[in-house]
Formats: C-alpha cells, structure tokens, sequence
C-alpha cells in the first residue's frame, strides 16, 4: 500500500496548527480536546509534519475536536499506517520527560519546540528507562544553555561571535536543529580562515567553538560526528605522545565521564572514538590488542545502561581478542585490564541468562586481573575486588550455594578496606550495599536470622552517608533492598513491624523510581504485593 506523502503530513499539519491559533489554545489545550486526550508530543508532531506514520483513525479524531474540513481524512485512507499512527508509549514517555524538566525547572529557558523535539528524540532512543532518558534530555538542555551563553558576555571572543550565537540560539529556539548547526558550520570555517596571524586567540577561538559544536552535536544526538570532531582537534593540536595514545586517552576520558555521569551520548562519543582508533590500528601489531581493550570497555559501559544487548557480544569478543593479541609477560597491565574487561562482560551474560558456567568464567578472569594489580601494587585490586563480590553473589543466588555467598563477602570486606570512604562516599556506600546484599542471600538461604540482622547493620552504614541528593539512584535502589530485607527477615520470624518497615522504605524508593523507570517501578510494585500477602498471612 502507497505512504502518505510529505506533503499532505505537512499540509494537514498546518490546518491542525492554523486552527488551534484561531482557537488560542496551547498544544495541552489542544490534547486535552482530542477524544480521548492526547499529549502534547504526538500534537507537536502532526503539526511539524513529523507523524510519518499518522493514520486515518488518528486524523478523524483531530478533524472533529477542531471541526476541520471532512474531506481531509481521504488522503489517510487506503494507505499504509500501523498502530503507531496513534500515540505511542515514546511519545508518552516524552511528555513525562518534559513535565519532569518543567517541574525541576532544567529547561534552561529552552523553547517548548526544542524541548518537546528533545524529549521524543531521546525516549525513541535505545535507552533502558526513562530515567536514562530524562537525564541525556537534561544534558542536552545544559548543552543547549551552553551554546546560549556561548553568545553573551565574556565567553565569547568578539561582536561577531555574539552576533552568531545568538542567531543559532534562535534557530534551535525554532527548532530548527539542523539550520543552526549550518550557521554553527559556516562560522566555524569563516573563523579559521580570518585568524591565520593571531594564533593565541585563534587557539582560543577554536576550542570555544569545538565545545559549541560538540554542544549542538548533542541537541541533534549526533554522537558520531561529536567523536569526529574530538579526534580531528586531536590530530590539529597533539602535545606529545603518539596519536594512538592521546586519541586512546581521549576515548577513555569521554568513557569514564559517562559512566560516571549515566550519559548514554557521552559513552555513544566514547566509543565513536574507540571504533575509529581500531580501524585505523587494526592492522599495527603493537597496536591492535590495546585497541581492542578501549573498544571492548566503550561496548561495556553502553551495555550497562543500554536496552541494546548487542554491545556485550561485540564487547566479549573485543576483549577475547585482545588477550590473545597480548603479551603478557611484556605487557600485564594491559592483559590484568582485558582479564577484568572480559569478566564484566561474562558476568553481565551470565546473569541475563541464568548461566552459571558464564558467571565462573567472569570470576576466572577477574581473579586473573587481581592477581596482576596484588603483584605490582595496584589501586585497581579494589575495583575487582568488588568485581568478585558481585559476581560471587549472582553465582551463589543462582546456584542456591552458600559457599559462593561467604566468598562473596570476604572479598566485599577486602575491597572496602581499600577504599576511602570520606573521598568517595558513594562509591564506598556501593560496595558496603554489595556486601549487605551478600550478607542479606546468605541469611535467606541458611536461615540465618543473625546473618540478616548483620545485613541490616551493614545497609544501616549506608543510609547513615545521606546520598538522596548525589547519586539518587542508588540512594532509591538502597531503600529497595532495605524493604526487600525486611520481608526477608520477616518470612524467617514473621514480626509486623518489619513489614511496615518493609512498606516505608519501599514508598521512598517508590516515589523516585514513578518519574524515571518503568521497569523499577514494576519491581516496587511486585515486591508491595509479596507485602501485602505477607500481611494478609500474619
């Protein structure tokens, strides 16, 4: 069957959007009219001309809340539409992402165009929740605030440069992404060319605009031509060092600060960088295996807050590689690093699947990784020792075993003896819920009622470091286990008062999880119902 054509998306939407003005209604107005109600993303689109998939049934419903000519809905007929012709789930989750921004005031003055045209971009994406959705909306919006200033007061270089900005800031208020990163474009290439003599402000100038550009990059989630861009300005301006090892550690950079921020486009640049240092080193032997190390760890790191699966084979088979590429006996820290790199991968295979023979492989490689950071000394032996308490953990739940769970918490206790706890509460407070979480399994499975109480104890550490406001998400997760403790314990020596302990500490994280994840807040809501029967039984 024939696609509606462009051009009749586009006309339609412009009667849509002529009529709503007549009517002075906003785009809510508007949704609120439609039979049933509809969001303001899905109304947005149809008047942009962007609902490609628009359908017949969706059109009746626009033609008689704003009583538009009849005659329209014959172009949607007898052609190819799906159910996505309605409003989807991405559309819906794109008007709570917006509602979020408003509510937490993180719009950063941005248009309601742009920021609807954000917020369905990044909830079409592959992100795992919403949550990891909202926050690349809310990084774009930084970045959007960024190219704004970019054109005010002392951060930009001269008149001229105040005068583009704020012409590019107009056209992304229009949503006109693409038209400001041609103005942004043809500013670049005047400026370089008008600046040849005054190297100083040029070098300035460029590193100005480079940010700008990266800037508008994530507006548009053009991640690709972000990771380009960073490599070019490394080839133009290397201080030292061999191209491979400043564009590797440019890779690294870009791939820890997403991590550590839980910014999909940031990793999405990360590995943009890795794929292009491995094609280009491919074939340099000396080269090779320490290419395929960044790239395996860039796949891992989207893979942990990715809906996209794919990246744990690529970044297995990155990282099989690159051991046997591998001296070892020339190179072992590059070989501990593939070792721990592997194990991450295999454990996270593991317990997707239920596999036990993955989890034992990931625990070989990481206790292979530990054994060169013990040799040589290395702050890395806290990192797998974590990394064997996690995997020790999902082996032990897996397989029903004690013994995985006591060696679990033995190397739990290592890893905490090596971190500092007033340097990086959060990341302590990780490793302390780790071993509670241990501790809380061995407890279930032996019925060992001193056990959980030490659990208890060990999450009590935890809540005492107040992390709400740092690092929310964890903060939620931690108010998860606590709740799903409590039943535990009260399963074993059933006492009312866990179960309402058990309901305060689930609410909280609750109410979080409602604005972000889909698939937590299904957790929450299972683990009220084991409650509720919990107390029904009492």
């Amino acid at each position: 069957m024939p696609k509606v054509s462009n051009d009749d998306l586009k006309a339609f939407g412009q009667a849509v959007q002529r009529a709503r003005s007549l009517r002075g209604w906003t785009l809510d107005q508007l949704g609120n009219a439609i039979d049933p109600p509809v969001g303001k993303s899905l109304v947005s689109k149809i008047e942009k001309g962007r609902k490609d998939t628009l359908n017949s049934r969706t059109v009746g419903r626009f033609i008689k809340a704003l009583n538009l000519d009849e005659n329209w809905i014959d172009k949607f007929l007898h052609v190819d539409t799906t159910d996505d012709g309605d409003e989807t789930k991405a559309e819906r989750d794109a008007d709570i992402i917006i509602d979020r921004a408003l509510r937490e005031d993180v719009t950063e003055g941005a248009s309601e165009e742009l920021l609807i045209q954000l917020a369905n971009t990044y909830a079409e994406g592959t992100h795992k929740d919403r949550d990891t959705a909202y926050n690349s909306v809310r990084n774009a919006l930084a970045a959007y605030a960024r190219l704004k200033s970019a054109g005010l007061g002392d951060n930009s270089a001269d008149a001229l440069h105040n005068a583009i900005m704020a012409e590019v800031t107009a056209l992304n208020d229009a949503g006109e992404l693409d038209n400001a990163e041609a103005k942004l474009e043809d500013a670049e290439r005047a400026m370089k060319a008008a600046h040849q003599d005054e190297e100083k402000r040029k070098d300035q100038q460029i590193t100005n605009m480079l940010n700008n550009r990266i800037a508008q990059d994530r507006l548009r989630d053009r991640p690709d031509l972000a990771a380009d861009r960073l490599i070019q300005n490394t080839r133009d301006h290397r201080e030292g060092g061999t191209l491979f090892d400043t564009i590797s550690k440019k890779a690294d950079e870009w791939s820890e600060q997403g991590n550590k921020d839980g910014d999909l486009f940031t990793l999405q640049v990360a590995l943009n960088i890795a794929k292009t240092n491995y094609e280009t080193n491919k074939k340099k032997s000396g080269l090779t295996a320490l290419a395929l190390n960044s790239l395996g760890w860039s796949h891992l790191r989207l893979a942990e807050r990715s809906s996209n699966q794919h990246h744990l084979e690529v970044a297995r088979n990155a990282f099989q590689e690159a051991i046997k590429k591998t001296n070892k006996s020339i190179d072992e820290f590059n070989w501990g690093a593939c070792q721990s790199g592997l194990g991450g991968v295999l454990q996270k295979m593991g317990e997707r699947d239920a596999d036990t023979d993955l989890i034992e492989q990931s625990i070989t490689g990481y206790r292979a990784a530990l054994k060169v950071w013990l040799k040589h000394k290395s702050d890395n032996a806290r990192y797998d020792y974590n990394n064997l308490g996690l995997a020790l953990s999902s082996l032990g739940e897996i397989s029903q075993n004690a013994d995985p769970l006591r060696e679990a918490i033995v190397n739990y206790q290592s890893a905490l003896a090596l971190k500092n706890k007033k340097a990086n509460p959060v990341d302590w407070a990780n490793t302390q819920g780790g071993l509670a979480m241990a501790q809380r399994q061995l407890g279930a499975l032996t019925i060992d009622l001193e056990m959980l109480k030490t659990a208890r104890n060990s999450f009590a550490a935890c809540e005492a470091l107040d992390y709400r406001d740092v690092a929310p998400f964890d903060w939620a997760m931690l108010q998860w286990n606590i709740a799903d403790l409590a039943l535990t314990h009260h399963h074993i020596a059933p006492d009312p008062a866990l179960l309402t302990s058990a309901r305060a500490h689930l609410a909280d994280a609750r109410a979080f999880f409602v604005v972000g994840s889909a698939y937590q807040t299904s957790q929450c809501d299972e683990l009220l119902e084991q409650i509720n029967q919990a107390a029904a039984s009492t």
